[in-house]
């Protein structure tokens, strides 16, 4: 599947999910803080012998001027004990409105993943964030930032390089018990042109209690310009349990 065809199916469901949430009421307004962890597992024997795990964290804190979110996941995959599959990303971001469209933002993303070539990328960030759509029932983020990669690859090569980051985030909510998002994410690479890099992913998350809900996830993440001997595209399909809190009260 093209670069191409990926992103007009991910806009495709920015649409269809859209339009299905127009039926739904609007959602309470959002809390102080929030946190979820979500884990799985998938484990065979006998005539395989193969193991799967994957985790996932996010945190949300709001306050009169400022906003701070962070995540973090891990993809650990193994078969017949050797492992085939392992990354681990975390990321934090905070951001202070100006105006109800234009807000100051700032992030830091850390990488790991050896099956990518990659033994630790950091990617630093600072710029403006958009909020393009404002609604009960659709919300339409933006981030546009200048931003330094730094890289240190399994082939013993590191790199420095000042890149940008172009990103549009949509969430949708389902009423009070279900939602979900659809990011899209361009890295362009101001040093060497032909080493972008994007990432399209798509979530939906639905409640079975308060506290516990179902999370399924696809991420797809492409390198023009990977570390030499590794594949441009990546693709990553995930199934959760989810543990959720969150505060009595609105945030400000």
């Amino acid at each position: 599947m093209t670069m191409r065809l990926r992103v007009v199916l991910v806009f495709l469901a920015f649409g269809f999910v859209r339009t299905a949430a127009a039926q739904t009421p609007p959602p309470p307004p959002p809390p102080l803080w929030d946190v979820q962890v979500g884990g799985s597992f998938v484990g065979t024997s006998g005539n395989s012998d193969t193991s799967s795990l994957g985790a996932d964290f996010g945190a949300h804190r709001r306050w009169t001027n400022w906003q701070l979110e962070a995540a973090a996941t891990a993809v650990t995959t193994s078969d017949h004990g050797e492992q085939t599959a392992e990354r681990y990303v975390a990321l934090a971001r905070g951001k202070r409105p100006l105006s109800a469209l234009l807000s100051i933002s700032a992030g830091e993303r850390l990488e790991r993943d050896q099956f990518s070539g990659l033994d630790f990328r950091s990617v630093l960030d600072g710029g403006l964030g958009w909020a393009l759509v404002r609604g009960p029932q659709w919300t339409l983020d933006g981030v546009t930032s200048i931003a330094w990669n730094h890289e240190d690859r399994t082939d013993n090569t590191s790199l420095d390089h000042p890149i940008g980051l172009l990103q549009i985030l949509s969430k949708i909510p389902f009423g009070t018990g279900a939602d979900t998002t659809q990011r899209f994410a361009y890295f362009p690479d101001f040093k060497e042109s032909s080493a972008y890099r994007s990432e399209a992913e798509i979530t939906a998350q639905a409640a079975m209690t308060n506290t516990l809900a179902l999370k399924f996830g696809y991420l797809w993440r492409f390198a023009n310009a990977p570390v030499a001997g590794f594949k441009k595209n990546d693709n990553t399909t995930t199934a959760s349990i989810v543990l959720r809190w969150k505060a009595a009260t609105a945030a400000p």
